[in-house]
């Protein structure tokens, strides 16, 4: 089972990402801006994050830096998704989709990053 934590400022967009995920055996955690999901990843380790970009407070470009920046938090898989039309190029992240995601779309790279996740260095 992987463990998806889902980063969005916007409830209903969490609500769908939640509901295409069940049936696809993950175990799915939510937060609604970068430092509710530091919150979360200093709990309790998660096998991917899927975040927009842009939030009040800590957005995903921020929250993908520090993720990459910190070691126990480095080798999670990072997915970027947006409605802007032209993703970070500054920001590390391992994958990106443009909103509105198609629920095969999201899926399928989820278990792609996943699946090619890096092994922890601790």
């Amino acid at each position: 089972m992987k463990t998806v934590l889902l980063v969005d400022d916007d409830p209903a967009t969490i609500e769908a990402w939640t509901l295409c995920m069940q049936g696809e055996d993950c175990q799915v955690l939510c937060a609604f801006d970068g430092n509710g999901a530091l919150s979360i990843l200093g709990e309790q380790l998660v096998d991917i994050v899927v975040s927009d970009w842009m939030m009040p407070g800590l957005g995903g470009a921020l929250l993908c830096q520090t993720m990459k920046n910190t070691a126990k938090l480095a080798h999670i898989p990072f997915l970027m998704i947006s409605g802007h039309p032209n993703p970070p190029a500054f920001v590390s992240y391992d994958g990106y989709l443009r909103k509105p995601v198609e629920t095969e779309t999201l899926l399928a790279a989820i278990n792609r990053l996943c699946a090619a996740k890096k092994r922890p260095l601790y």
